[in-house]
């Protein structure tokens, strides 16, 4: 008889294949701009698009929880999850692709959210839990990026590598979701009385969250046509995006498995985007580019997951103080694409990449003054 799956590994093969799928769509909006031939500002809407239904999916994630259960939810989540893939690799314009982004991302941030509730059975997620999870998201995220790289090599497009992904994974993260049995989801009004927090922290968490998530986003979003514009072909630029995603997988499950403080992972990450950032905004070659976009890309590895450890260890309203966070990095998934787009195309992309140490800077000092903790968990 086989052995029931732990939560745990349930959501880590819904995690990988989620990721699989999502990091595919978003590699992808780059080659549907070459498709359609459009702008990057006009591709970015997109981008707005997968914004708006995250920031939907992080608002409803808890209500929705209450009201079909956990099991039911994800499991309906999926469906429509792959609905939403579907329609952005077959529509015949923006006016589908668009909102099928919208409906992909409001699925798998409802996932994700009750993910990092279920991480731990207190509702206070582990660092060395969330790193693992964020990192094998990031490697199965890569895989499917180096896939894309690899079919248009060989003239096959790009669309092939999510068709197939979206075929194989999406059974099988089923399957194993089915098979598990989710916490059951605190009630409402116990949040509530638990919360304990004033307004202007909630306020002060989104904003956090958003600046946290531009900057991460920042550094790979537009990776390809950075490559592009710098002498690499389409098939590398693809390539040179998923050694991006390949460092911020490498750098995540190292330091899993390291004894550091979280503010000495945050310190390392801040120096490491500065370097990073530096190197790109110094060269025109497309391989020493490559080399900034790794060293930026193992930086902005910590910050999603260093921010969510800040914010909710050590609190008993850990699950809306995660809503919160995602909700702002959900409205970065729509605003980041856009904003940078905007400056790629009429200042260049050395204006753009410099934009992000300001940003980092007041993200680092915002999340100084978030939460207790200044230790590994």
């Amino acid at each position: 008889m086989m052995r029931r799956p732990t939560t745990f590994q349930g959501l880590m093969v819904q995690a990988a294949s989620g990721s699989y799928l999502l990091w595919a769509a978003g590699a992808a909006i780059p080659l549907i701009r070459i498709d359609f031939g459009i702008s990057r500002t006009l591709a970015s809407m997109h981008s707005i698009s997968t914004g708006i239904g995250a920031v939907m999916g992080a608002h409803y994630a808890i209500r929705l929880s209450q009201k079909l259960t956990r099991e039911i939810l994800v499991r309906v989540m999926v469906f429509t999850m792959v609905i939403g893939i579907l329609g952005l690799i077959n529509g015949p314009s923006i006016w589908i692709t668009v909102p099928s982004c919208g409906i992909a991302a409001f699925s798998q941030t409802i996932i994700n959210a009750i993910s990092l509730s279920e991480i731990s059975h207190d509702d206070k997620p582990s660092l060395r839990r969330i790193f693992i999870q964020t990192g094998i998201q990031a490697g199965v995220g890569a895989s499917a990026i180096f896939f894309i790289s690899a079919s248009l090599h060989a003239n096959l497009g790009w669309r092939l590598p999510i068709l197939i992904g979206i075929l194989t994974l999406s059974p099988m993260a089923l399957f194993m979701i089915w098979r598990v049995k989710f916490l059951e989801a605190p009630k409402m009004q116990t949040q509530k009385l638990e919360l304990g927090t004033t307004r202007s922290t909630h306020y002060r968490i989104f904003t956090l969250g958003v600046l946290m998530s531009f900057v991460e986003m920042g550094v790979g979003f537009w990776s390809i046509d950075l490559l592009i514009s710098r002498g690499a072909g389409v098939a590398l630029g693809a390539f040179g995006s998923a050694l991006l995603s390949i460092a911020i997988c490498g750098f995540r499950l190292a330091l899993a498995f390291t004894h550091l403080a979280v503010g000495q992972i945050m310190r390392m990450a801040v120096t490491l985007m500065f370097l990073g950032v530096g190197i790109i905004c110094i060269t025109n070659s497309s391989t020493v580019t490559m080399v900034g976009l790794v060293i930026a890309g193992a930086g902005s590895a910590a910050l999603f997951s260093g921010g969510i450890f800040q914010i909710s260890e050590g609190f008993q309203d850990a699950q809306i103080r995660i809503s919160r966070y995602m909700m702002g990095t959900a409205l970065s998934y729509g605003l980041t694409p856009f904003v940078l787009a905007i400056v790629f195309d009429n200042a260049g992309f050395i204006a753009g990449y410099l934009l992000l140490l300001p940003v980092l800077t007041t993200a680092f000092l915002m999340w100084r003054k978030m939460g207790a903790p200044q230790k590994h968990n």
